[in-house]
């Protein structure tokens, strides 16, 4: 377990969350479209950040199956491997434990550790070579094992030349890396991150170096120093750190630096390249170097934030690096004859590196690491605790009751100042009570919007739960969302996950045909289900719908029959919707055989309980041989309501708004009882009556009180009228 401040615990746990949430739907896609280069970097972007977030904590199994799942990953990037299934197979095995880690560092547990046969299908993959499949067999304990590096160790404090002759490694002081235990677990880890980010950063300095491709460069070559500074900072690397972020901070400010500046800063960003990649080198044999690199920071800082270098101090940008070196004292100046070097082109600060201008063209890659660039508008968040967000809607609501109560008080005060010298008083009363009106009001919606989330948060978790419905059914199944974009309440949305996988399951399993059926039938091969949400009024609309077999009334009813629940003689008065609807029922299914996904009547009710949790209604429309549409209506919120304000009596009652369908007086010829019950006709039907005295259970002094309306409300298609007052 990590020792960190639990602060900051919380904030790797949110952080990367999130990109566990966003990961498994890009993976999922990922599958259907294994060649779409920008996806398959955001994915390895992902792991890469939880993997340096968590070196820097120290949480080494978590690490391991990071950095093994990235390197497939990798290998995928740069065409050495082919996003197949059996690929996700181990990608998604690896989020699954990823997901498992969080959760267990949430809850101060150790951390599970990887599988070896996944580690070692990962890294199969990763080395170009067949995926291993990974089974719960034991395996070695090599195939997990992380050795540490064999080179040797500078135990001394002195100085060091590259191994490149001459001043090539420059002058340095090195003293001995010392590693704790949880750094000797991840330092291979870290070699191998340090290799990755070097050549990212001379690509994209090469990019960057070409104005064409600056735009949208930058931005890419500030976060993968970032992501460096933070990988060696765990190391106790600290110059390397600090020259890894001055480099992020002069390639942020190249786009605004003239021309001129800019060749300054590109000639110095090279040579920090250059001491990032020997310090690098003595990681390797862990050591740590120290270069005389002051004045080049001063410099290149000075430079980046606007200012010129002295005359003495200006580079020509096509020197090579050696001499940008030896201008800011890094290291020793060359012998004169190494002038001639002058006029040959000037080589890159990595000798394996490729040049700029190649570097440049990788339009690509270069593209999606770097991005567009930072946009103008980059959206501006901040993290709030929902406890806040909780008190303030209450603090809101209490507001809300006031303006009512001000408003009430104004309109009494108009009616008894009318026609007296204090009319003035009155309107100017009604005056402020309307603009408090409309203030309250904006105030209550903005805090409203701060609590809703767009339904893509719950969608994005449904493609991998398709995906394994598929496997685990054995039928072609595709996912069509649609209206992720639909905002509701943050608790609507916590509690409307676990109906629509009870939903989606139920089509899977029941609902669609097994290939073969659907081609039997005139339909392809594949069944779809849709998923999908849009706004209607005050509320919110989630379709679950499939193009399957349909549901067979025929069925349904003999099951409804055989268990007790209607006679055979009334069953064919019922209408399709009143017979379907028995599904809803608990222990209720036509299942001829359970599954692990479903059939042992236990989903579909508690389908409809959560929903009506929710205040909100789920109604069933099937059609045999084409398919089934199941339909939740939910509120926006559950935070504030809409009420109607009734009198029983004398006294006031709330009724929420959406559960009244309308309002009526009804008249003596519509008044009438059935037995002891009295009822109501209302056009086409006949509702049944109670009396709000009786309903609220009022004392015996109010329940002769005068109630001529009739409240009409409904719920889950049932509808009733509700006698009141006022």
């Amino acid at each position: 377990m990590s020792a960190f401040e639990p602060e900051i615990l919380q904030d790797f746990l949110t952080e990367s969350g999130e990109l566990l949430d966003a990961l498994e739907g890009d993976l999922v896609a990922l599958e259907q479209t294994p060649g779409d280069s920008p996806l398959i970097n955001k994915v390895f972007r992902a792991l890469h950040t939880i993997k340096g977030s968590a070196s820097f904590l120290a949480l080494t199994n978590l690490v391991a199956i990071a950095h093994s799942a990235e390197s497939a990953l990798n290998a995928a990037r740069n065409g050495q491997a082919v996003v197949d299934r059996a690929m996700m197979d181990l990608l998604l095995q690896a989020v699954d434990l990823l997901k498992r880690q969080m959760d267990e560092l949430r809850n101060g547990q150790d951390l599970t550790a990887p599988q070896p046969a996944l580690i070692a299908g990962l890294n199969a993959i990763a080395e170009g070579k067949a995926a291993a499949k990974p089974t719960g067999a034991p395996t070695t304990a090599a195939t997990a094992t992380i050795e540490p590096p064999t080179a040797s160790v500078n135990t001394g404090l002195g100085t060091g030349r590259g191994s490149d002759g001459g001043t090539g490694g420059g002058e340095f002081q090195a003293t001995p890396l010392e590693l704790g235990p949880g750094q000797v677990d991840l330092f291979d880890f870290l070699i191998a991150d340090l290799d990755e980010s070097l050549k990212k950063v001379e690509s994209l300095l090469g990019a960057v170096a070409d104005p064409s491709t600056r735009a949208g460069s930058t931005s890419g070559l500030s976060e993968q120093a970032e992501s460096l500074a933070k990988s060696v900072e765990f190391f106790g690397a600290g110059e390397m750190a600090r020259l890894s972020r001055l480099l992020g901070v002069a390639a942020e400010s190249l786009s605004d630096l003239p021309a001129q500046l800019a060749d300054q800063a590109l000639a110095r960003m090279r040579a920090v390249s250059w001491v990032l990649s020997k310090q690098a080198e003595g990681l390797r044999e862990k050591q740590l170097r120290a270069y005389a690199t002051g004045a080049l920071a001063e410099h290149l800082e000075s430079i980046a934030s606007g200012q010129e270098p002295p005359s003495e101090l200006k580079v020509d940008p096509a020197q090579p690096v050696e001499r940008v070196l030896a201008l800011e004292g890094v290291i020793a100046p060359a012998p004169v004859a190494a002038d001639v070097a002058a006029s040959t082109p000037a080589p890159r600060a990595d000798d394996h590196a490729e040049p700029a201008a190649k570097s440049a063209e990788k339009g690509p890659e270069k593209s999606a690491e770097g991005g567009e660039g930072k946009a103008a508008n980059v959206e501006q968040t901040i993290r709030v605790e929902v406890n806040r967000l909780e008190t303030l809607m209450n603090l809101v609501g209490e507001l809300v009751l006031q303006k009512n109560r001000i408003a009430a008080v104004s309109r009494q005060l108009g009616a008894r100042l009318a026609g007296t010298p204090y009319h003035d008083l009155s309107e100017n009363m009604s005056l402020a009570a309307g603009n408090l009106d409309r203030v309250a009001a904006d105030i209550q919606l903005a805090v409203m919007r701060t609590r809703m989330q767009p339904l893509d948060k719950l969608f994005g978790k449904y493609p991998r739960l398709i995906r394994d419905l598929s496997r685990k059914t054995g039928k072609q199944i595709e996912l069509v969302i649609e209206g992720g974009e639909t905002e509701v309440d943050k608790s609507v949305i916590e509690e409307l996950g676990d109906p629509l996988v009870h939903l989606m399951r139920n089509s899977a399993d029941h609902g669609l045909e097994p290939p073969e059926e659907r081609v039997a039938t005139g339909k392809g091969p594949v069944g779809t289900i849709t998923l999908s949400a849009a706004n209607e009024g005050g509320s919110v609309k989630v379709l679950v719908k499939d193009d399957g077999r349909g549901l067979r009334r025929e069925k349904i009813a003999r099951k409804a029959i055989e268990r007790g629940l209607v006679s055979e003689s009334d069953v064919a008065n019922l209408s399709d919707k009143d017979v379907f609807n028995f599904i809803f029922l608990p222990g209720f299914s036509t299942a001829d055989q359970v599954s692990d996904l479903s059939g042992r009547g236990v989903g579909m009710d508690v389908v409809r309980t959560n929903i009506e949790k929710l205040k909100g209604t789920i109604e069933l429309a099937s059609t045999p041989g084409a398919g089934t549409t199941i339909t939740i209506t939910i509120p926006l919120t559950l935070a504030i309501l809409p009420a109607m304000l009734v009198g029983v009596a004398d006294e006031v009652y709330a009724i929420p708004l959406d559960a009244i369908l309308e309002i009526v007086r009804p008249t003596a010829e519509q008044l009438t009882s059935i037995g002891e019950h009295p009822v109501m006709r209302l056009r086409e039907t006949v509702l049944p009556l109670i009396k709000g005295s009786d309903a609220l259970a009022l004392p015996p002094e109010k329940q002769n009180a005068d109630q001529p309306f009739a409240v009409i409300l409904t719920q889950n298609d049932k509808r009733v009228g509700l006698l009141v007052s006022r």
